[in-house]
């Protein structure tokens, strides 16, 4: 039988902050050497094994920590479809990060590998899609939002979720991960399942992959004059009115994203986790003097650490962009 142990924050934290400059130090390295092969160490070896390893020592039980619970071919579907629908929300809050950028400085084309031929498509479904849905999934849906649950299932979501955003350590891609890391947080609380994680991450990450590819072959079929246009860094008036369309659609699609939503929480309102988890945030905040006892301050240390180094990558990209 597993044991039952509260999940310690400040290991949590301190086991971010080291995954953190493994990668920005060791995966920047592997990434600069090849950058198909490095993307696939930093996932398995950087992002993946220190989790699971944590877990190991401590003694926790994976299936309770990861939730590694069976997910329904229904919510599986909803899933799919919610992270669709979602897409256009994380890129317009993206957008609007990029505008502002745009004003100072030249905005830099994302340091992500996209496909040009149908191998090159399939192995980057596998390597971006699929490797870290499943890696980043066990670390920040599975790991710290456990972790962190402590503080109550809302606050555990949220901060799993900016979290995951600034591991990213890309002030041009912070907004979009925050917004997914909500969605696919609160999706993971809901139906108890990991997975449900995994199949959102795998499908977003997956229409990246795919919108790539299929910009590369429209970029074939054009005349020259053409691909020079497209390849220019968009400024300031087109990322206005790419947000403001962008923004329309997200608006009509986070509708839909709502409704669907809708469906799980009505499935899953009788579910006896969901009961056991909203009983221990119940008591979590009848006892909040307790907790903030409990949780000092110093427990943060390592994610505050991990805030500076953040601001000081992002203030050397906004730099690099002005002398652009």
């Amino acid at each position: 039988m597993e044991k039952r142990k509260e999940i310690d924050i400040l290991g949590v934290n301190i086991l971010y902050f080291v995954t953190a400059m493994l990668l920005l130090t060791v995966g920047y390295y592997v990434q600069n050497k090849d950058l198909k092969m490095g993307l696939v160490i930093t996932e398995y070896v950087l992002v993946l094994l220190p989790p699971l390893i944590y877990i190991k020592l401590k003694g926790y039980g994976f299936k309770r920590v990861l939730r590694l619970n069976p997910l329904s071919i229904k919510h599986s579907l909803i899933v799919i479809a919610i992270t669709i629908l979602v897409y256009p929300i994380a890129l317009f809050f993206n957008l609007i990060v990029m505008t502002f950028i745009s004003t100072i400085g030249k905005i830099q084309s994302p340091p992500i590998p996209t496909a040009n031929n149908i191998t090159e498509y399939f192995i980057l479904m596998v390597i971006i899609a699929m490797s870290a849905g499943i890696c980043e999934e066990i670390f920040f849906r599975g790991l710290v939002l456990r972790g962190y649950e402590e503080l109550g299932s809302i606050h555990a979501v949220v901060i799993s979720s900016l979290l995951f955003g600034l591991f990213h350590f890309n002030i041009q891609n912070f907004a979009g991960p925050v917004v997914l890391g909500l969605v696919f947080g609160y999706l993971v609380y809901r139906t108890g399942s990991l997975f449900a994680g995994m199949i959102g991450h795998m499908t977003n990450n997956g229409i990246a992959v795919t919108l790539g590819f299929l910009m590369n072959l429209v970029k074939d079929q054009l005349p020259q004059s053409n691909m020079d246009t497209m390849s220019q860094i968009p400024n300031t008036l087109s990322l206005s009115v790419a947000t403001i369309f962008v923004g329309v659609i997200a608006t009509i699609t986070g509708i839909g994203a709502y409704f669907l939503l809708r469906i799980i929480i009505k499935d899953t309102k009788n579910r006896k986790e969901n009961r056991d988890i909203e009983d221990i945030r119940l008591e979590k905040e009848d006892e909040s003097i307790e907790i903030s006892n409990k949780t000092s301050i110093y427990v943060f240390t390592p994610i505050l650490l991990t805030v500076i180094i953040f601001i000081y990558v992002a203030y050397s990209q906004l730099k690099y962009m002005m002398l652009q």
